[in-house]
């Protein structure tokens, strides 16, 4: 059996439905938005009956046996519509329980396809009243802490509602994650991969200060978090993985070194160290490489460490110089201060310019 024909794709994972879902898809066909496909993410023989009734309306209804995750039920959906559909203009996800108006979902099908090479997030406007305080604060922070660690300021990381050229689908059914950690992947991987974002402000709906949700406080921001921090933490373990492969090498050759260079302490010493420096240096620039960045095409990145390395060195010692003498501080504590900072600055330089993304050919 061939393709289905499909520009426009709506896609819904759900999790225990009402009837609104019924309404909501009659909603969208409104805005002859008629390529509809539902996940039912594991909710049960009791809802069984409104499934049947969506795939009666002519949509098409998808199933976890067991609850797998709303990121699971989107790479489920992904798939399907990679096999199933051709001639596809964008996909569109949308969540099931009421917070996306019809509206909004046309508006960005219409945007995506003005960019097909980018993600496009229908983005809420924070600022208006009656929005819940747990949503409020939990995106104002995630959004903080996004913008500072990746670089890119999104005022809405948690939408639901996105769109994006049929080129990403493959792209989106690799991004890790399987619950609600899942969408601030798909960010991140965009990122990672040299994928424009762009927004577009849509209508804020919280129905019932928004009970139906079935994010759980604790476990689902722990998930979030731990993906949100995941890149800055290998990025400390590699630097600390650098700093004790630095140390231990010196130690070791201050020793082995002795025998071969006799009285000649400072020439031992300073042999020991260059030569612990540029082992250490070379396995941090490995490390974040393969594990950190994850740059599969690292040309070029190598003279760009180095150039970075050369540059820290030098405001370091220039950084502790100046707060000794000007502020009369402790060497050792203006050392702390200027090291700590620059870490930061490492980061972040690693990121934007060392292992910076190079556009995918999609």
């Amino acid at each position: 059996m061939g393709k289905q024909k499909g520009e426009t794709i709506i896609l819904i994972p759900s999790l225990e439905p009402d009837e609104k879902l019924l309404s909501y898809v009659e909603q969208l066909k409104e805005y002859f938005l008629l390529n509809i496909v539902i996940v039912d993410d594991g909710s049960g023989e009791k809802y069984q009956p409104l499934f049947r009734k969506l795939g009666e309306n002519g949509c098409v209804v998808l199933r976890h046996a067991e609850n797998l995750g709303k990121g699971a039920a989107l790479k489920t959906g992904f798939q399907y519509i990679d096999q199933q559909f051709d001639n596809v203009s964008c996909v569109v996800t949308a969540d099931s329980d009421g917070q996306h108006a019809a509206e909004d979902v046309y508006r960005l099908a219409e945007e995506a396809m003005r960019h097909p090479e980018a993600l496009v997030l229908g983005v809420r406007d924070f600022g208006a009243g009656g929005i819940p305080p747990k949503s409020l604060l939990g995106n104002r922070i995630t959004s903080f802490m996004f913008a500072a660690l990746y670089g890119k300021r999104l005022s809405d990381t948690q939408t639901g509602l996105r769109a994006f050229g049929p080129r990403l689908l493959a792209l989106m059914q690799g991004v890790r994650g399987s619950r609600f950690e899942y969408e601030l992947q798909m960010l991140i991987s965009c990122i990672q991969s040299g994928i424009p974002i762009a927004t577009l402000p849509i209508q804020v709906i919280y129905e019932n200060g928004n009970a139906g949700t079935h994010f759980k406080a604790v476990r689902d921001s722990a998930r979030v978090m731990g993906v949100l921090f995941s890149n800055f933490a290998k990025f400390i373990s590699s630097s600390l993985t650098g700093a004790v492969v630095d140390l231990g090498i010196a130690w070791l050759l201050i020793d082995l070194l002795r025998p071969m260079l006799g009285q000649q302490d400072y020439l031992r010493i300073l042999l020991a160290t260059v030569i612990a420096r540029i082992v250490s240096i070379m396995v941090n620039y490995l490390l974040n490489t393969h594990f950190v960045f994850r740059k599969k095409d690292s040309r070029g990145s190598l003279w760009r460490y180095l150039t970075l390395c050369a540059l820290v060195i030098l405001l370091s010692s220039t950084g502790v110089y100046i707060i000794h003498t000007v502020f009369f501080m402790s060497e050792k504590i203006a050392k702390l201060i200027c090291d700590a900072l620059l870490f930061l600055l490492s980061y972040q330089a690693q990121r934007r310019w060392v292992f910076a993304a190079r556009r995918q050919q999609l």
